[in-house]
């Protein structure tokens, strides 16, 4: 199994409460750029091991992002601003999506856009050891595309995802070399299709 769109709209832009927390507040209100490296884990609903990936990522707020899958299996997904493209280099095939669609109340909407995170999510702290606090991220309305998600910050940096979808599978994205407003080659978000790809448009 491949990872995929699913797991980064895993890139992957996190009791209830009525206000969404301070610390998830600050560190979304404080980054316009995020560069990092990441390691995913996925695993299956009985904790067996599916899949590790490595990889690098660039966001840009709002709506723009880069999550580039480099092992085992090379994927490149890209956010431009309107719409989403993902490459998978091994199949020779492009998939697009409009950007409203793709992201729906999905972490990648959490990172990326600068809309309320209450107007989709409910954020519960769980955790405070230190300079590192744990939040649950869950999604309001109706079918959505994840159950939960835990973030953790360090020192207001984001440190690690840690999703579960619909069908009980859990992955981890851990990130290291966290850069924060660093200034990024807008090239970055374009995506030019390779000749002769055959591409599958979902708008």
């Amino acid at each position: 199994m491949k990872m995929n769109y699913v797991w980064v709209v895993i890139l992957c832009l996190f009791a209830q409460v009525v206000k969404a927390d301070e610390a998830l507040d600050n560190f979304l209100q404080n980054f316009k750029t995020l560069h990092a490296q990441f390691t995913q884990t996925l695993y299956a609903e009985n904790g067996e091991l599916l899949q590790e990936s490595i990889g690098e990522m660039y966001i840009q707020r709002p709506g723009k992002f880069r999550w580039v899958y480099q092992k085992p299996y090379e994927q490149l997904i890209i956010a431009d601003g309107e719409r989403v493209w993902i490459y998978d280099a091994d199949l020779d095939q492009i998939t697009v999506k409009a950007l409203d669609k793709a992201l729906g109340q999905t972490p990648a909407l959490l990172l990326t856009s600068e809309t309320n995170v209450n107007d989709n999510f409910t954020v519960k702290r769980l955790s405070v050891t230190n300079d590192m606090i744990v939040l649950e991220v869950r999604p309001k309305g109706e079918n959505p595309q994840f159950e939960r998600l835990n973030l953790t910050l360090e020192n207001n940096t984001l440190k690690q995802i840690e999703l579960l979808d619909n069908l009980g599978q859990k992955s981890l994205i851990n990130f290291s070399k966290m850069q924060k407003n660093i200034a990024v080659d807008e090239d970055l978000f374009i995506f030019t299709p390779p000749a002769g790809t055959d591409i599958i448009q979902d708008m």
